[in-house]
């Protein structure tokens, strides 16, 4: 096999590889919306977003982990409750 061949080879198992590669990730994000999609129509008919947040967990846990991380980062926490306190005894 001549240094043409073999790089033509090369090339065209490369070509291949990154063919497959894009496709595998065409499959992914069209699962990934198709998730979002209804997702989105739940909420907007009126399912609770902890819901349906629960169930885009269980069809791809990490669709929205990073909204999901970011949301506790922001999240305030709850007040805090004023102790009593003991009277002094005098």
């Amino acid at each position: 096999m001549t240094d043409g061949h073999r790089l033509e080879a090369s090339l065209l198992a490369e070509i291949g590889r990154r063919t497959k590669e894009i496709s595998e990730m065409q499959h992914e994000l069209a699962r990934q919306q198709r998730v979002l999609t209804r997702a989105a129509t739940l909420l907007r008919l009126g399912k609770t977003a902890p819901g349906v947040l629960a169930e885009i967990r269980e069809q791809c846990p990490d669709l929205l982990q990073e909204y999901c991380d970011l949301h506790v980062t922001v999240t305030p926490p709850p007040p805090l409750r004023p102790v009593a306190r003991a009277a002094a005894s005098a």
